[in-house]
């Protein structure tokens, strides 16, 4: 059994002839990946949650908005700010 942090390791330890591999379906791309049968598997995993955790008042540089925009589309930068900045009830995204 080997183990690696990275898709892209797991896909090329299957292309080597290794074994089998288990990415997230985030991992899989339909185009770039056809050499490989996906199979569903969703039902043999819990469920896991992802978090994004800023600290108040410490300057975020822009890369940090663009990435948290990147992994979560429907935060926008205006968002986020507000978000920091505790505006209305839910400081929560």
């Amino acid at each position: 059994m080997l183990t690696a942090l990275d898709a892209d390791v797991i896909k090329t330890y299957v292309e080597l002839g290794l074994g089998v591999g288990i990415v997230a379906q985030m991992a899989y791309d339909p185009v770039r990946d056809r050499q490989f049968d996906k199979l569903e598997a969703g039902h043999l995993f819990a469920p896991s949650t992802t978090r994004l955790a800023l600290r108040r008042g410490v300057y975020a540089r822009g890369f940090v908005y663009e990435f948290i925009t990147m992994f979560a589309p429907q935060f926008d930068r205006a968002a986020i700010e507000a978000a920091l900045r505790g505006d209305g009830e839910q400081y929560e995204l």
